[in-house]
């Protein structure tokens, strides 16, 4: 779902006891993904917001596999001196520590968080035809066929132990229905199994999603989010649905703007502000819901920290009941 430049730097902005020759290096923007995923789209659009309002260059680095790990382990031994920052969603944080049986680093000690920056969640979307076909009016119905003896669901995921694999699973134990989770390599072979008959629904972020459901091939029947989104208002959020006993179910795939361990306080803060003033530029607004992705308010490194910690606990319970797990 989001943008462009380097982060690394984002300090230098708003930081005038730098040298002139640091303050000339341009921000590193360390992402976990490659061109055109989310993180990417993300750190494009708030690159070009960056340089628009503080006339700070940002590089990106594209730096991924290994489940983000390659990304973080970038960052976790760059030097302190806020001339890199990564781009992580909250599940490198919470949901893959509970997946693997070996980090090789701990995203507590070797990371720190430093500010939120947007917020997604991911979208439930079916086929016309296979909707008619059922008679599937809307998500609810869909479930309630799949709990039937006898039918079933099968789910495409964007790779196992993500997060549409984890909340489908999630759904499927809380509702009782019969739904099989199908991971595959990213979205995009999904997209085109759901698309070609394949499997029968795919949650997925918006971004892959949102031009079929305008073009008329996919219908969206829910978000991932406890509550509806404001651009899809229409859509019903997981909260909608209390008599499948998922109501409290609540997935926010939110991006943490990270630096390494050690990172000064000052620098940080800085980086908060620098990310203040980007949200001001015109049209980034716009062009993140565009994208099914909303801004959030930025927060200062303590809170994040504390935002982290309590998520955990909801994050481990979907790995758990999904029984994802990364050697």
């Amino acid at each position: 779902m989001i943008l462009r430049r380097s982060l690394a730097a984002l300090p230098l902005l708003v930081a005038p006891r730098l040298s002139r020759a640091q303050s000339a290096r341009p921000m590193r923007l360390i992402v976990p993904n490659p061109p055109g995923g989310q993180s990417d789209t993300i750190a494009r659009l708030y690159g070009e917001a960056i340089q628009a309002t503080s006339g700070q260059a940002v590089v990106i680095e594209n730096r991924s596999g290994a489940n983000g790990l390659i990304a973080m382990d970038v960052v976790a031994k760059a030097a302190p001196d806020g001339l890199t920052t990564g781009l992580f969603s909250i599940a490198l944080f919470t949901s893959l520590p509970a997946m693997m049986a070996r980090m090789p680093l701990d995203v507590d000690r070797d990371i720190t968080p430093i500010t939120s920056v947007v917020t997604s969640t991911v979208m439930c979307a079916v086929t016309d035809q296979r909707a008619r076909e059922r008679g599937w009016a809307d998500f609810r119905s869909m479930i309630t066929w799949a709990k039937r003896p006898g039918n079933g669901l099968t789910n495409g995921a964007a790779s196992s132990g993500g997060a549409s694999h984890l909340l489908v699973a999630t759904i499927a134990r809380r509702s009782g229905a019969d739904i099989t989770v199908v991971p595959y390599r990213g979205g995009a072979p999904a997209l085109n199994d759901l698309l070609g008959g394949s499997i029968d629904m795919c949650f997925d972020f918006m971004p892959a999603l949102m031009p079929h459901v305008q073009a008329g091939r996919l219908r969206a029947f829910a978000v991932g989010s406890r509550d509806r989104v404001p651009f899809l208002p229409d859509v019903p959020g997981m909260g909608d649905f209390p008599d499948l006993g998922i109501a409290d179910l609540d997935l926010q795939s939110w991006n943490v703007l990270s630096g390494p361990p050690g990172l000064p306080p000052d620098l940080a803060l800085r980086t908060v502000e620098t990310i203040r003033r980007a949200n001001t530029y015109p049209g980034l607004e716009d062009r993140l819901r565009s994208n099914g992705l909303l801004p959030l308010v930025p927060e200062e490194p303590a809170a994040v920290r504390a935002r982290i910690a309590a998520e955990r606990p909801r994050w481990r319970e979907m790995v758990e009941v999904s029984g994802a797990r990364i050697e």
